[in-house]
């Protein structure tokens, strides 16, 4: 899509002009030029929207109130027509948005079946495979031609029939888009080549569960489709045909089928068997995923890992959720937390995951739902757990709760009451947190939820962006690591599984409400924190220690924000002990040992 914007349709309006700056036509105008090149390139939105804000603190009125140190630049009424291509920026980028989520789904239930299905153009050439015809050979790049070899699938003429050929042992049905009539398809499409699949167990375990039939009567009929003889197929199953007639009878019974013919067809027609089924990995068969029926009827939705009569760690995520990846590599965990006694629960806050979602306007009104869940544990009291974001929760149920909390331990915390002066070279999700959510929060509805799809859409360019910003070695090879390209995007989808109100109001309340006094979190609180973080800043952190009656500043001279990444097992460590700064000081002086040893 390319979007075109005439200079003399800008309708640019600007306030005053601060000394010094680009003039103010030149300057809306070169930002609504780049408001819409992030129209096609979704990527650039955090960039673009920082950059709206910093324009507007630089044009408005430095005289008025708004401008005063520590308050946010109100635009003035003179920005409605940078306001109006804002919006219609967004628009258009809901809409592709809207397209590309359509096709993605699309493709993804077409992936979804067992059935091979390809497209060819009128010139022969592949223009679509799904997963199944890619994987049983049928994606032949082209059709033959009428004098080429008879190797390759043969395109059907405009009047002909449908007709049958082999591919690697696969029956291929070749049907002409012109014999189909009036079937809505593309006006490039000539030729479908469609693949049956062979019917598999689970076809025959899902007549099974269907139609209530027993473990004996399954492996007859099974047999019975393989060589289409009743004896033959009591021969296979080791009884005798008079025993075969009885079972095939009360098959019949079950199913509604008077002959084995329509038996068959039964079988072959069963709906189940369009559907891929394919081996799970133990944490999708069996997930970490957890339900409570809270007092009030909401759902709270929470993730466990470790032994039942563990000590409980109550841990607060990041907005990614990836840091202990306990949905996606519980087995990565699990001998871990056994070794150590040590049960790793993960709250849902309100909105996301399965969580149902609940107006809050502040952060400690997630604390009840907090009890009532450690009630359902059967846990009077719990160490707790943050990462980056995820400490402002943290922080809330330890101020509000502090009965239940024995310890917290924060990892790479966020303050919001602290701005650092270089926040442009920040994180994306610093940014749109830390920033936007402090200055503009009117915002955060329409930004938060595209910005999220622009993540999951483009990880691998915002991982490299971030990576190019980044000082710290050790987040750059967390960073470069594939598997968190595969593993952000999937969790992000979970998370927004229930809609965007959640994700949207974590930010608000993360920016916003702060509604508890720090000097509540009377018990210990140890804040691990690498030097090289570019998304919460050292210096933030220092203040927040300073805030805290019991606050431990434990620095890591070589890390950054994603420490917990890699430094989890002695973290976890940390949690299980009545004494965690015993073992962040050890792990401090190995790290420190280890980095004079690189240097020599």
């Amino acid at each position: 899509m390319y979007v075109c914007v005439e200079m003399n349709e800008l309708n640019v309006h600007t306030g005053p002009v601060q000394p010094g700056s680009k003039t103010a036509p030149h300057a809306e105008a070169e930002l609504i030029h780049r408001l819409y090149d992030a129209v096609i390139d979704n990527s650039l939105w955090p960039e673009m929207i920082s950059e709206l804000i910093e324009h507007i603190e630089r044009t408005s009125d430095p005289a008025s109130d708004s401008a005063q140190e520590g308050a946010p630049a109100a635009a003035p009424t003179d920005y409605r027509g940078l306001v109006m291509h804002f919006e219609r920026a967004m628009r258009l980028s809901e809409n592709m948005v809207g397209l590309q989520e359509r096709n993605a789904t699309l493709g993804g239930v077409l992936d979804s079946l067992a059935v091979g299905l390809c497209v060819y153009d009128h010139a022969g050439e592949r223009i679509y495979a799904n997963r199944s015809a890619r994987e049983c050979g049928l994606d032949r790049p082209r059709l033959a031609g009428p004098d080429e070899e008879a190797g390759l699938l043969s395109a059907p003429s405009a009047g002909q029939l449908p007709s049958l050929a082999q591919v690697d042992g696969a029956r291929v049905a070749l049907i002409s888009a012109a014999a189909l009539g009036h079937a809505s398809l593309p006006l490039n499409a000539a030729v479908l080549a469609v693949a049956l699949p062979d019917l598999s167990a689970q076809s025959f375990q899902d007549m099974q569960r269907i139609h209530y039939l027993s473990a004996t009567e399954t492996g007859l009929l099974t047999a019975l489709y393989r060589t289409r003889n009743l004896r033959a197929a009591a021969k296979d199953c080791d009884i005798t045909y008079e025993s075969a007639r009885t079972y095939l009878k009360r098959i019949y019974l079950k199913t509604g089928c008077t002959d084995q013919s329509s038996l068959l067809l039964l079988v072959e027609r069963n709906p189940l068997s369009a559907i891929e089924h394919r081996p799970q990995h133990e944490d999708t068969a069996n997930p970490a995923r957890r339900a409570l029926l809270l007092e009030d009827g909401r759902n709270l939705e929470y993730f466990e890992v470790g032994p039942a009569d563990g000590r409980l760690l109550l841990h607060f995520d990041a907005l990614t959720g990836v840091a202990l990846d306990v949905l996606g590599a519980a087995h990565r965990y699990r001998p871990h937390l056994e070794a150590l006694g040590l049960r790793i629960v993960v709250p849902c806050r309100p909105g996301t995951f399965g969580s149902h979602y609940r107006a809050m306007s502040g952060l400690s009104q997630f604390t009840n739902d907090l009890r009532q869940l450690m009630d359902h544990l059967g846990a009077a009291r719990a160490t707790v757990l943050s990462q980056s974001f995820g400490s402002c929760s943290a922080l809330a149920f330890a101020a509000s709760a502090p009965d239940r909390v024995q310890q917290v331990l924060l990892c790479a915390p966020s303050y919001p009451r602290h701005e650092p002066a270089n926040w442009r070279n920040m994180d994306l999700f610093y940014i749109i947190g830390g920033v936007i959510g402090r200055r503009a929060p009117a915002l955060l509805k329409g930004i938060v939820p595209y910005l999220m799809r622009s993540v999951m859409q483009n990880t691998a360019k915002y991982l490299q962006r971030h990576i190019a910003r980044s000082r710290c070695p050790a987040d750059v090879a967390v960073l470069s690591n594939p598997l968190l390209q595969r593993r952000i995007p999937e969790v992000l989808a979970l998370r927004m599984a229930l809609g965007t109100d959640g994700v949207v109001q974590e930010h608000l309340l993360n920016a916003h409400g702060w509604d508890f006094d720090l000097q509540a979190v009377t018990m210990p609180v140890h804040i691990i924190q690498g030097e090289l973080d570019n998304v919460s800043d050292p210096e933030g952190s220092r203040k927040l220690q300073a805030a805290l009656p019991d606050g431990h500043y434990h620095a890591f001279a070589e890390l950054g924000q994603y420490l917990l990444f890699t430094e989890w097992p002695w973290i976890l460590e940390a949690c299980a002990c009545d004494d965690p700064a015993a073992i962040i000081d050890r792990a401090r002086e190995q790290a420190g040992a280890a980095g004079r040893i690189a240097a020599s």
